[in-house]
């Protein structure tokens, strides 16, 4: 796992690095969750709202909302398909959010429609951690410690 400016950012998953959200391949599925930049910069998250199971999702619409003290948003999704999974322990215990935004704090398991042509559009590897570099030292963001 990489650290770029106090946040972890593991070379393994692919990101959409301009919406802080990450993907993770498992074979037929995928997981997708927040970065540990998105929940650093949204604060503790209080509020977890996730679109239900069966839902088919379009790439870059919402696949949910977070809340924290100082932030209400949605989550966008990097990739299109259906949701099958939404992470019950992440709506009954937000902090896992914040807590583990890699492990325990994913958000929604999606089958998607099309990886093979969505995954091109997000960064992974060493590439994405210097791209995910470059745009946190642009906009200036540090992760709290």
């Amino acid at each position: 796992m990489a650290e770029v400016e106090g946040c972890n950012i593991p070379e393994n998953l692919y990101y959409w690095i301009e919406k802080h959200v990450w993907v993770k391949s498992e074979e037929t599925v995928v997981l997708i969750g927040l970065s540990d930049v998105a929940q650093s910069l949204a604060g503790k998250i209080i509020v977890v709202n996730l679109k239900a199971t069966g839902k088919t999702l379009a790439r870059g619409k919402s696949g949910g909302t977070l809340e924290s003290g100082k932030w209400v948003g949605s989550i966008p999704t990097p990739v299109a398909g259906e949701v099958i999974e939404v992470n019950q322990a992440v709506k009954a215990n937000p902090g896992l959010v914040n807590d583990d935004p890699y492990g325990q704090g994913w958000l929604l398991k999606i089958k998607p429609s099309n990886w093979e042509e969505d995954k091109i559009l997000l960064a992974t590897g060493e590439k994405g951690v210097q791209s995910y570099r470059e745009k946190l030292q642009q906009d200036g963001i540090k992760c709290a410690q």
